[in-house]
Formats: C-alpha cells, sequence, structure tokens
C-alpha cells in the first residue's frame, strides 16, 4: 500500500499543470515574463501566454524555437481595442507610444480588455494564472473564478518596499534636511533629494492592492540584490517572494546570440583602453529637454573622459557632435545601439543610465558600475539600491520628479553635478575603483543566482512545487 502511495504521488508530480501568463503592453514587463514563461515551460509545465497580436509579434519566433526544443508553450491570442481607444492598428505597446495620450490609451487597454480574458480564463480555466502586477482587477477574476494567482512584478521587490515607506510615513516629507528628505522605517537609511509627485504616489499605492489575494509575487530580480528587503516585505504583506532572475540571464546563459557585432561604435569601442569609456544611454522612451542635452554635453566634456552617447533621433547637439569627432573624444549613436554587446566590451568602465530596471539589470549582468540619473517613475527607487543599498554606483539624481518619459522637465540637472559625478567613477580614484570592485562582485552574484543550482534556479524549481501545492489533489 505505501508503494502504491508513493507512485501515485510521484505521477501526480510528473503530471504538467495548465499555467497561464498575462504580460502588459511595455517591453519592460512583458520581456522577462515571456523570459519566466519560457523558464517555467523548460521545466516540463504546459504554458500559455495571453497577449494581442502585435505584443505576440516581439516574440513569437523565440516561442516557436522552444517549441521545436520539446516545451509545451503556446501563444493564446485576445482582441487589442484599437477603436475602442481611437488608436492606429498595431500600436499595442508603450514602445510605440511617443506622447501621454497615446500612452495613457494602452494603459487603458489594459483594462478593457478584461471581458475578453474572463470568458477565456472561464471557459479554458487554468491550474494557475500568473498576470503582470499592472493587471490589478486579476485579483477579484481569479477569486470569482476559483483560480489561484501569483503576480509578476518585473522590478526589484525594494522598490515595493520603499513604496509601502513612502505611503507609510507621508511625514517624512514635512523635513527637508541637507537638500535630502529621509525615508524612515526600512533596513538601510535611505533619502530622496525630491518628493514623489502625487499621481506616481497614486499609482504605485494602486498596484500594491493589487498584489492582495494574491498567492505570492515573482521578481524579476535575484535574492543577494534585494537582500533584507526580502524578509521585510514577507513580513509587512504576509506574501511570499520568489527570486527568479535574471531571467535574461536564465534563458540565455548557455547561447549569447546577438545581432549587428560589427556595429560601427564596437570599431570605435575596439581602439579604446579598458575601462576608458563612458556609455550613456536613457532608454528607448525617455526624452531630454534641448536644455538637459545641453547641461549634458557640457558636462561630458568637462569631465575629460571619453563618451559613447545613444541619442533619439529627433534630439539635436548641434555642433557638440562635430567637435567631439574631431577631438575623438566621443561617439554619438543615433536610434538603437546594441547594448549588451556595449556593456560587454571590456573599454566600457561606465554607464550613465536613466535606472529602467532593464537597464539596470543589464549593467549588473555586465559588471558595469552605473552613473545614475533617473527619468521617471520607479526609476528614482532604483537609483537608491544601486548607490545608497550596494554603492555600486554613482548619483547624479534628479531635479524634478516626473511620472512619464514624455513629461517636459522645468528643471535640469546641472553640467556640474554631472562633471563631479563622471569624476567620481571614471578618473579611477579610491572611491571609483571601490565601486567598481563591488559592481563586479554583484555580477558574480547574479551569475551564481542564473546557474544550475543557484539560487534563482533552486526558486523556480521551488515555485512550481509551491504552484503544484495550490491545487486540491496535485496537478489535474
Amino acid at each position: 500500500m505505501r508503494e502504491m502511495e508513493e507512485l501515485k504521488q510521484k505521477m501526480e508530480k510528473s503530471k504538467s499543470l495548465r499555467i497561464y501568463f498575462l504580460p502588459f503592453f511595455a517591453q519592460g514587463h512583458l520581456i522577462p515574463l515571456v523570459h519566466l514563461a519560457r523558464l517555467v515551460a523548460s521545466q516540463g509545465q504546459n504554458v500559455t501566454i495571453i497577449t494581442t497580436p502585435s505584443n505576440a509579434k516581439l516574440f513569437q519566433n523565440i516561442i516557436e524555437d522552444d517549441k521545436l526544443s520539446g516545451h509545451h508553450i503556446h501563444v493564446h491570442i485576445i482582441k487589442f481595442p484599437s477603436t475602442q481607444l481611437g488608436l492606429p492598428a498595431a500600436v499595442e505597446n508603450l514602445v510605440s507610444a511617443t506622447d501621454n495620450q497615446t500612452a495613457g490609451k494602452i494603459v487603458m487597454a489594459a483594462y478593457l480588455i478584461q471581458p475578453e480574458l474572463e470568458a477565456f480564463l472561464k471557459n479554458n480555466p487554468p491550474d494557475i494564472f500568473i498576470p503582470d502586477i499592472m493587471f490589478t482587477w486579476t485579483g477579484a477574476s481569479a477569486k470569482s473564478l476559483g483560480i489561484p494567482r501569483l503576480v509578476f512584478n518585473p522590478i526589484s521587490i525594494f522598490d515595493v518596499c520603499m513604496i509601502h515607506a513612502i505611503k507609510t510615513h507621508p511625514e517624512a516629507f514635512d523635513d527637508y534636511s541637507d537638500g535630502y528628505y529621509n525615508i524612515p522605517g526600512l533596513p538601510h537609511p535611505l533619502t530622496l533629494p525630491i518628493k514623489p509627485s502625487p499621481g506616481f504616489a497614486r499609482i504605485t499605492e494602486s498596484l500594491l492592492d493589487g498584489e492582495k489575494d494574491s498567492y505570492g509575487v515573482i521578481v524579476n530580480s535575484f535574492a543577494d540584490l534585494d537582500v533584507e528587503y526580502t524578509q521585510y516585505y514577507e513580513s509587512l504583506t504576509g506574501r511570499k517572494v520568489w527570486h527568479i532572475g535574471p531571467t535574461s540571464l536564465m534563458v540565455e546563459k548557455n547561447r549569447v546570440v546577438y545581432e549587428n557585432q560589427e556595429h560601427e561604435c564596437l570599431t570605435w569601442l575596439n581602439s579604446k583602453e579598458k575601462n576608458s569609456v563612458l556609455y550613456i544611454c536613457f532608454g528607448s522612451q525617455h526624452r531630454l529637454s534641448d536644455d538637459q542635452l545641453l547641461e549634458m554635453a557640457n558636462g561630458l566634456e568637462a569631465s575629460g573622459h571619453q563618451f559613447l552617447w545613444v541619442v533619439k533621433n529627433e534630439e539635436k547637439l548641434f555642433h557638440f557632435e562635430e567637435k567631439m569627432k574631431e577631438e575623438d573624444k566621443g561617439m554619438l549613436i543615433k536610434g538603437w545601439a546594441p547594448q549588451p554587446l556595449i556593456l560587454n566590451h571590456p573599454a566600457v568602465g561606465g554607464f550613465l543610465t536613466h535606472c529602467g530596471w532593464n537597464s539596470v539589470v543589464e549593467a549588473i549582468s555586465s559588471g558595469v558600475p552605473m552613473i545614475t540619473m533617473p527619468g521617471n517613475g520607479d526609476q528614482y527607487y532604483n537609483e537608491k539600491l544601486v548607490t545608497e543599498v550596494h554603492g555600486f554606483g554613482v548619483e547624479v539624481g534628479a531635479a524634478e520628479w516626473s511620472l512619464s518619459p514624455f513629461d517636459a522637465k522645468k528643471k535640469v540637472v546641472s553640467k556640474e553635478l554631472i562633471e563631479k559625478a563622471v569624476k567620481r567613477l571614471m578618473d579611477d580614484g579610491e572611491e571609483g575603483l571601490k565601486i567598481r570592485r563591488k559592481a563586479k562582485e554583484m555580477k558574480d552574484k547574479a551569475w551564481k543566482a542564473a546557474q544550475e543550482g543557484g539560487s534563482s534556479h533552486e526558486n523556480l524549481t521551488a515555485l512550481i512545487n509551491h504552484l503544484r501545492n495550490l491545487l486540491p489533489n496535485g496537478a489535474t
């Protein structure tokens, strides 16, 4: 009888779970959740990614490759409410937005898909449902349908703790001492140079509410990066945190294939000494005003260090580009750049970044120290994780809190602050060398977590076992 029972339990554990994933319509959300879905499928689970036509095109080829490897992974297409929102066909992702109005409509689509998605869940119920945190309404939907739900958060749990602390301690912004607000109640003494905008506070607090009634939160991070904040969050909310990341390292650890390996910037970098070039990029959406571009250019020139700067096609630097080219001080790239290859080039010794989470993770994975100049949203919190918690970056900061990458900032970060931050890292003084060592240490921790037997891989296995235990009689 005992042997039969053990055999029955073994058979139940071998059965595949039906797991649905719902990515949000933005690159920084979609890419890591698709990575997570692929990782879960690689563990023998039956995975379905629910998305819209244009978003599916962003990853369909990769999914087809996974199918050829024998993974059970599928894509279910739902309609994007383009007509209802007055959006052109195929504009279904925030990467296509160039203004607040378009971005707002794409965000609104996350709510308008609710009826179709609920009908699909009702008629084809999964064992487990894992939506992005942006779909705040899925908590009530999953509860009414009796479907266990976990939430995917594409950023770090540290950011969520910062949101909680600011919500709990509004009095922190009554005292502006030494040019900073002190944020209490967290494992580390942390500061903010500017006050979060009321709009950002409302949005982030609604996201926290969206985590309620879930069986846990999955984050695109690794345990050594969130350190004490994991326990802090779990004690605060009673919800389990699953660190499965960096997902990009976990899915690509055995094969690194990038396009455009002959990009002209790589040829230019090949002529430079180790750690001598500062790479500058503010992501695909964040835009700098003409005044800020000028301050940036003057600060970089005054620093005396070489740089590789990615700018938008519409951003104008007038005679600066020609001057830097003549003096061989820097190179400007208009539009797209092969960022992973750049960050892994030995000539790159620093990364001046807007602190978007994907960029932060890529810098950590490459062991490149950062100079932080947040653009909008959660990026102000990411800066603090890099600079004040771990110390593998130098803070430039921001002069004004912005909710959207399209908002025109009235204040600029001065050229003096930019020059000072660049020199602190790139002059290779004692401080810069210390920061560089810490960046290399965090890279080692990230790669170790992503390998077989590492903490993130162990968490992936533990997560699947946890999901099985949510079902009444094991997998069905």
